[in-house]
């Protein structure tokens, strides 16, 4: 009997103590649990998973993950936290997570996840540690639990070791209903704040719930997961309420300023909203004369390069004093969901018009000025 044959037999007979363990006391919003113990119990826990699979080295699709959970990491919630990525060499579609690293399997490579869904996936799986899922398990499990996990790391007693692998298996089963939503939604905002397509997250669980519903393995990500269409359902009504109060679908942040003839334009946030483009920037005047703005000339250019995206209203005030700085936003008509790419600002002068541009190809939290990072494409099916 293969190892993943095996894993699924044991995975069964766990599910139904697992739950009813992990549904028997109330939720609490915190945990107890230091950080330290938590990373602690994290490494235990990674090292019987491990234990149970060989890795799968796949250098390219390490890199690629890699870069996608680089762009999630500063919007996380908890940046601090190392989420170590490992393939783990199993056929069985899953992600787990456990506090300091995520796992993937080689089954959930095979399934053909585009850049933007496996962020979802990963924010999610991210989602549980900054969410102290785990330590809360183990408060409610036992109130002694977490101190034999420390035990057993150091001293390899065979019942508290059994302790770490209970873990395991609810990280690899997946937590409550309540849980896994809270993971969707904390994924959905990390998107939107890392300038990921939110819209894919709806999707992707659908995606999921289609391929993986007809198997017969009970996994976090299997669409045979009870609660499963519920998801979907507050994933969808998350997105459509955030399109609903004009809050951003999608955020870009920058780094690159403009300098021409003495005025700086410095963009640093651009936030899709349902109808809208809206740009912040700065505007630095290093000269000794008043600047005026002409924040209603100010046009974005489309993808194609036309300068063809409207202006609707701006915060910026209209002049900027001689060695002065102006801060607010530019909002534009949105036509597609495609970014614009460049912002086009008149300035005026006593005796000049500068028409300062500024590039917006390149925004995210990661970008290397000048050039642009684009999403990573999908290595190859393992």
């Amino acid at each position: 009997m293969g190892p993943d044959r095996r894993s699924s037999i044991v995975i069964r007979g766990l599910a139904a103590c697992l739950c009813i363990l992990a549904l028997s006391a109330p939720v609490t919003a915190q945990s107890s649990v230091s950080e330290e113990d938590e990373l602690a119990v994290g490494r235990a826990v990674a090292a019987e998973l491990i234990s149970r699979y060989d890795v799968f080295a796949d250098v390219e699709w390490q890199g690629f993950l890699t870069q996608i959970r680089d762009r999630l990491v500063p919007f996380s919630g908890r940046p601090n936290i190392p989420y170590r990525l490992i393939i783990l060499d199993t056929a069985v579609p899953n992600a787990i997570s456990t506090p300091g690293y995520i796992f993937v399997t080689r089954g959930m490579l095979r399934l053909g996840l585009d850049a933007e869904e496996w962020a979802f996936v990963l924010g999610h799986e991210m989602t549980h540690t900054v969410k102290r899922h785990v330590a809360q398990f183990i408060e409610r499990a036992n109130a002694g639990t977490l101190l034999s996990i420390i035990i057993a790391i150091a001293s390899g007693n065979r019942t508290t070791v059994d302790l770490v692998r209970l873990v395991v298996d609810l990280a690899m089963l997946g937590f409550s209903r309540e849980k896994e939503t809270e993971a969707d939604l904390g994924s959905l905002r990390m998107m939107i704040e890392a300038g990921f397509d939110p819209a894919k997250a709806a999707q992707t669980l659908a995606w999921l719930n289609n391929v993986t519903g007809r198997s017969q393995e009970q996994t976090n990500w299997a669409g045979t997961h009870p609660g499963f269409r519920d998801r979907i359902e507050a994933v969808n009504a998350a997105y459509a309420g955030f399109i609903a109060r004009g809050l951003p679908m999608r955020i870009w942040y920058f780094k690159d300023r403009q300098e021409s003839n003495g005025v700086v334009a410095t963009p640093s946030k651009l936030a899709e909203v349902s109808d809208a483009w809206i740009l912040t920037l700065a505007v630095d005047n290093s000269t000794e004369a008043t600047a005026t703005i002409f924040a209603a000339s100010a046009t974005l250019a489309g993808s194609d390069g036309d300068l063809a995206i409207r202006f609707l209203r701006s915060t910026l005030p209209g002049e900027v004093n001689a060695q002065g700085k102006i801060e607010g936003t530019l909002t534009f008509e949105k036509r597609s969901r495609t970014p614009p790419t460049a912002l086009l600002l008149p300035v005026l002068f006593p005796d000049r018009r500068i028409d300062v541009t500024v590039a917006l190809a390149n925004g995210g939290p990661y970008t290397p000025e000048p050039a642009p990072t684009p999403l990573p494409t999908t290595p190859p099916v393992p």
